[in-house]
């Protein structure tokens, strides 16, 4: 693979545009599977700058998915004694070939040097580590590399962290290449039993990084298919807009300081949710998280004016999934 333009008489002349052209187009490809045709574009994308980051990043992630191990090594070599992109996404990248390569004598020089100058950030710690030890087993007769061991050993990103720290890693991934954690991340969203804070911001994550391919998702009893791009802005839906506009009518000219805290409630609860919601009316809603509020505020007059609105059954249903929610605490980043 060359380096560099073409120079002298032969000349190519570039299309305005045509490196950005090849590396979107590169990208989709590699998005529907079609790894050879990706890294055949993402090639050519590469031969015009070859110190795009970006290009790069995308350009080695086609190479691994289509199993061109040595290419792909060496693009990363010349990504970290050039500087190019993100350091330790370079470097996540290169250990994973490394171990496809079966060269895990680098893999414990490389990670062990990492160490050695303190300068791992904590969200990689784990996972270096896990590397180290499945390279050090290999190379000692220990362990066999099992099929697909670095998609295994890549995905653990956020196993045995808090919540907190699990939170500000997820919160990283919208500026950075999420190919290699799909697979944890898109486990994360099935397991009812996750944390549904957590579960919102990776659906957020996919849906800025355009993601079209459906995924399951399970929280409050409830599992769907959603495809992440096809979603809205969590506070941008309909459910959010209608009930705050019932808020809006109920409590903000009368007490708008009431209204404040209704509709932080309703924020809270609606990220929680997502992308789920109460399916209930709007108003109907609107006139619990009132009634809730005033109870919490001691508001006795409102509590009083709002008390035959709620003594029905759904609005009774309403205020136990909205007591549910608050019990649910968020994490404190």
């Amino acid at each position: 693979m060359t380096k560099g333009n073409h120079e002298g008489k032969g000349k190519i002349v570039q299309f305005p545009g045509l490196k950005d052209r090849l590396l979107e187009k590169g990208v989709q490809a590699l998005e529907k599977g079609e790894v050879h045709e990706s890294s055949q574009l993402l090639t050519q994308a590469y031969e015009l700058e070859p110190d795009n980051p970006d290009i790069n990043t995308a350009l080695v992630l086609s190479l691994y998915e289509s199993k061109q191990y040595d290419k792909a090594g060496y693009i990363c070599k010349e990504m970290l004694l050039e500087g190019i992109g993100d350091y330790f996404e370079v470097v996540d990248m290169y250990l994973m070939i490394l171990i496809q390569l079966h060269q895990h004598g680098e893999v414990v020089d490389t990670i062990n040097a990492l160490f050695d100058e303190k300068e791992v950030p904590f969200e990689k710690e784990e996972h270096f580590r896990k590397l180290l030890q499945f390279s050090e087993k290999v190379m000692n007769g220990k362990a066999t590399i099992p099929e697909e061991a670095s998609e295994v050993d890549h995905s653990s990103i956020l196993s045995e962290k808090s919540l907190e720290e699990q939170t500000l890693i997820v919160a990283q991934l919208v500026h950075r290449n999420i190919q290699p954690f799909i697979g944890e991340l898109q486990s994360v969203l099935k397991n009812s039993a996750a944390h549904p804070f957590l579960q919102t911001m990776i659906l957020n994550v996919l849906r800025e990084h355009g993601m079209d391919k459906e995924v399951v998702v399970a929280k409050f009893g409830v599992e769907e298919q959603v495809s992440p791009s096809s979603l809205e802005d969590v506070f941008e839906s309909d459910f959010f807009k209608m009930v705050t506009d019932s808020l809006d009518d109920l409590l903000a000219q009368t007490n708008p300081t009431l209204f404040q805290h209704a509709q932080e409630l309703l924020k809270r609860h609606t990220f929680l949710l997502y992308p789920f919601t109460i399916e209930e009316e709007p108003k109907a809603i609107a006139s619990v998280y009132a009634y809730y509020t005033a109870g919490m505020f001691a508001d006795a007059i409102l509590e009083e004016e709002l008390k035959d609105q709620v003594e029905n059954t759904q609005s009774q249903w309403i205020l136990t999934r909205l007591t549910e929610l608050e019990e649910i605490s968020s994490p404190n980043i």
